[in-house]
């Protein structure tokens, strides 16, 4: 089966939104957020410097973001660590990653940020379902609302009530729970494929779109989804 387009499927929802808007339809869409809607490679980079300057190493010094993994581990393979700190930059990244005030270090995506500000223009109600935690959300509404984002409030933002809940069951919770309250939900757009196939294994009645980075992983996800290819600098 080829490849379905993901930017044409979402130039066409777009064009569905209008129309069923103008038709008095309530329509909404949905995004993920980290490294769909801002790079977070930013907040390795914060963390590794961190890192650095409490384990006396010098293993971020003179880096870029661009150097850094998608996670610790990846991460720590880019920058040759020794085992041991490898392990100790790991436990690091797992207590600092999803705390608010480093949210703070992301870079904007612009393209899919855009994306969503066409979605709101054709009359869609834009909702941000993340895996960052409701502990967390008035730094993440303070980020997206300096993007500019659309819709960025308590209600439109929807975070994880505990950071343990598993990912792909609350997500699809979240999409089944607003497909039900709007007449038309086209998309879910989000990099992760292991997020996506685990929505699609559970049935959530939202499609997929795959915005295909380096930062998406090698999980595989159902042939009709619709993928955006986006080579993120």
């Amino acid at each position: 089966m080829p490849t379905i387009s993901g930017p044409k499927f979402l130039k066409d929802s777009i064009a569905q939104i209008k129309e069923r808007t103008a038709r008095g339809e309530k329509v909404a869409v949905a995004f993920d957020v980290d490294n769909t809607l801002v790079d977070t490679r930013g907040r390795v980079l914060a963390i590794g410097k961190a890192f650095d300057k409490a384990n006396g190493t010098s293993y971020f010094k003179g880096k870029t973001s661009k150097a850094m993994g998608n996670d610790a581990k990846e991460t720590a393979t880019n920058l040759k660590m020794t085992a041991d700190h490898a392990k100790k930059f790991s436990a690091m990244f797992f207590r600092e990653f999803f705390k608010g005030k480093n949210y703070q270090n992301d870079t904007q995506i612009r393209s899919t940020i855009e994306l969503a500000k066409k979605a709101a223009a054709a009359g869609a109600d834009v909702f941000y379902v993340t895996a960052r935690t409701q502990s967390e959300e008035s730094f993440t509404i303070k980020q997206l609302a300096k993007a500019g984002l659309p819709d960025v409030d308590a209600t439109h933002v929807v975070s994880k009530a505990k950071m343990r809940d598993k990912t792909p069951e609350y997500k699809a919770g979240e999409l089944t729970n607003l497909a039900s309250h709007y007449d038309f939900v086209p998309w879910f757009i989000t990099e992760s494929r292991a997020d996506i196939a685990g929505v699609q294994k559970l049935d959530a009645p939202v499609q997929s779109v795959l915005l295909e980075t380096k930062f998406s992983g090698d999980k595989k996800v159902e042939a009709d989804t619709p993928i955006w290819k986006l080579d993120v600098k």
